[in-house]
């Protein structure tokens, strides 16, 4: 069996600072199956994994060179409670013997809606550009459709978003309608055909279950709100129910994702045209390899107006109000970079405990001062701070820090020296205006280039 790789936080030290504090009420008791009734079974229906036609290539052909199929999960108790890939793992052991290692990796916090989800999504996500995102959690329908818009334009990665579970607050709509008392199906149902995301009824069907086998709405529950450990599996079944070949799939995976075979070195040069928003280098080393300088639309690749951000990471000793409270709950999800941005750390300081903060960073030095309830833009017009992106902001007190980084997001040179024949893959550009670009790498000794990846979004 595959090796299944699970990383729940990035970075690793936010473990530490944070206790492995998931949900404000931790479930009680794990449930199995209720006695007396059959084992749940997945249905799927003949246009389930239509919005999946990338994921279904992996999974059937794996990559060249070998890397895990990377699965990002953002959300709440709820998306945490879906366990961290072990579902995966199983499934694709029995149906894909061509697959990828899994690698599953989630974020998620107290009762955490889409709003909040998507500044982890822009943060962590963006920057890891995975193969599939998930969420399950609820929210308002067009905070869901801001976080997939952003994954659109940024990524092209699959989404999957499953309808939630039935829960002791939804009995009285038992019967009478199918949303839940936090979420209109139908709203989010309309948003996922909208921009082509695979919805997954699983309300419905878990509904069915209940239905069909007599049982109580707590007999799936662990306590009134969250799954129990077999509601969680039928969960992860319908989701994986979908990885299949539907009678069509909504896009053709060329249009995505792309393999361009190298073409040969004039003078020394390569010369590339291509359309997206990240190109992949996919090369073999050598231990008297050369090396290559990256050039894109004629600047080196280490100097475009392409950036990444990292975690808004809260400082360890940040205030932390209410009973298994944890810092990246009382804290800005995201930050928006502006104009003009130059590579450094960020330092926001919180200066009283009505939301009044000061901003500064490690290059450009103090930059303004704002407010958590109040949309703020730096001095220099570096950094923007959105009041919606910033959770729970009256709970931050006078003192409280949150850092992050702004760095570019291309190389300028790439080494081929290493064991000989060694396959590699590295990526020479992301965050670019998805549109065309002209690429040109000068070589150096001894270099062996294959092919090129092309990532273009279905959004621009």
């Amino acid at each position: 069996m595959k090796r299944l790789l699970f990383t729940l936080l990035i970075p690793f030290t936010l473990l530490a600072q944070e206790k492995r504090n998931l949900t404000t009420d931790e479930p009680r008791t794990p449930k199995g199956r209720p006695d007396g009734v059959p084992e749940y079974v997945a249905k799927a229906e003949s246009t389930d994994g239509q919005h999946l036609a990338l994921t279904m290539h992996k999974l059937e052909h794996g990559f060249t060179p070998d890397r895990p199929f990377r699965i990002w999960a953002i959300g709440s108790s709820y998306t945490n409670m879906l366990g961290n890939g072990e579902a995966w793992q199983e499934e694709m052991a029995k149906r894909f013997p061509n697959a990828p290692r899994i690698e599953y990796k989630k974020m998620v916090g107290n009762s955490c809606p889409w709003q909040y989800a998507r500044g982890w999504l822009r943060h962590l996500v963006i920057l890891e550009q995975p193969d599939l995102v998930i969420t399950y959690t609820n929210g308002n329908p067009a905070d869901l459709e801001k976080l997939i818009v952003e994954v659109r334009q940024h990524s092209t990665a699959d989404i999957i978003v499953p309808s939630l579970h039935w829960r002791e607050r939804d009995q009285e709509l038992w019967g009478k309608s199918e949303n839940a008392m936090d979420q209109d199906v139908a709203a989010v149902r309309e948003v996922c055909r909208k921009h082509d995301v695979e919805f997954i009824e699983s309300r419905r069907d878990w509904a069915a279950y209940l239905a069909a086998n007599k049982l109580p709405i707590p007999s799936l529950l662990k306590d009134a709100v969250h799954q129990s450990d077999y509601g969680a599996k039928i969960i992860n079944s319908n989701i994986l129910a979908h990885l299949r070949r539907p009678e069509a799939f909504s896009y053709k995976p060329e249009s995505r994702e792309r393999r361009i075979t190298a073409p040969p070195a004039k003078d020394g040069v390569i010369k590339l045209s291509f359309i997206g928003n990240r190109i992949d280098l996919i090369g073999k080393k050598s231990p008297t390899g050369g090396s290559v300088r990256v050039s894109i639309d004629g600047k080196p690749a280490d100097q475009l107006n392409a950036f990444l951000m990292t975690y808004v990471q809260p400082g360890a000793k940040n205030h932390k109000e209410g009973k298994g409270a944890v810092p990246r709950d009382q804290a800005p999800h995201a930050v928006t970079l502006g104009q003009h941005v130059v590579p450094q750390t960020w330092t926001l300081v919180m200066t009283s405990d009505t939301g009044d903060y000061q901003l500064t960073g490690s290059v450009t030095g103090p930059d303004g001062q704002g407010n958590a309830f109040k949309l703020f833009t730096s001095t220099s017009g570096q950094i923007i701070i959105e009041p919606e992106l910033w959770r729970r902001a009256e709970r931050n007190r006078s003192g409280d820090r949150f850092t992050w980084d702004v760095r570019r997001a291309g190389v300028s040179k790439v080494s081929f020296q290493g064991t000989v024949n060694e396959a590699f893959v590295v990526r020479l550009a992301q965050s670019l205006p998805n549109k065309e670009h002209s690429l040109e790498l000068m070589l150096t000794g001894e270099v062996s280039i294959e092919a090129f990846d092309v990532f273009e979004p279905p959004m621009k």
